[in-house]
């Protein structure tokens, strides 16, 4: 059976970037691409990357998150951050989201590399049978993202959650099980061929 430790000791290597757990040696890379803006759809309105780390070690310490660094192969930079969590190892599910990406590689293959090389290792590798997200439903963007990668539309958490600013919020739910793969992954790589571009 999967267990914590298979997460913390997460390690990912593709041609193009290595997905690995956050170590507090990650931290400068990680402030020096935080935006505030960034975090317009979360839960919490982080006034610094402090907070957001804080808050993830938090959940990581409890065994309930596991957050990860995503870098740049080519410039041995930390580029972004995911995090794993509302795992029910018995029932081999996993969430996947407080993703986001530095600002230069938005609009490029990195978001979707990113997303391939994850679901593929949590469902061939680790053996899970399904990845889910959840985002606001008012979030029109990050719908049409993953829309456009493939992922199952499952239907509306009604007054779900509370946002930072109070209002409550729908919450819109995808998902990719071990039976989508074969076909979900067939349009990620082409949407990674699509967005693929050079970043120096």
């Amino acid at each position: 059976m999967i267990k914590f430790y298979d997460l913390s000791s997460l390690e990912i290597k593709h041609e193009l970037i290595t997905i690995r757990r956050y170590r507090e040696s990650d931290f400068a890379g990680l402030e020096a691409i935080f935006e505030q803006e960034f975090f317009t759809w979360f839960f919490s309105a982080y006034q610094n990357c402090r907070e957001f780390v804080q808050e993830k070690m938090a959940e990581y310490e409890k065994g309930n998150l596991v957050m990860l660094v995503i870098i740049d192969n080519h410039t041995e930079q930390i580029i972004g951050t995911s995090s794993l969590y509302e795992m029910s190892f018995r029932h081999k599910r996993i969430e996947m989201g407080s993703s986001w990406l530095a600002r230069k590689y938005h609009g490029t293959q990195y978001n979707a590399l990113t997303k391939f090389v994850m679901i593929d290792y949590l469902l061939n590798t680790l053996d899970f049978n399904r990845i889910q997200w959840k985002t606001d439903a008012l979030n029109i963007k990050s719908k049409a993202a993953m829309l456009k990668l493939g992922f199952v539309y499952e239907g509306t958490l009604r007054r779900h959650a509370i946002t930072y600013s109070g209002r409550v919020r729908d919450s819109l739910v995808f998902a990719v099980t071990d039976i989508d793969w074969e076909r979900v992954k067939l349009i990620i790589q082409e949407r990674i061929k699509q967005k693929f571009v050079i970043i120096k």
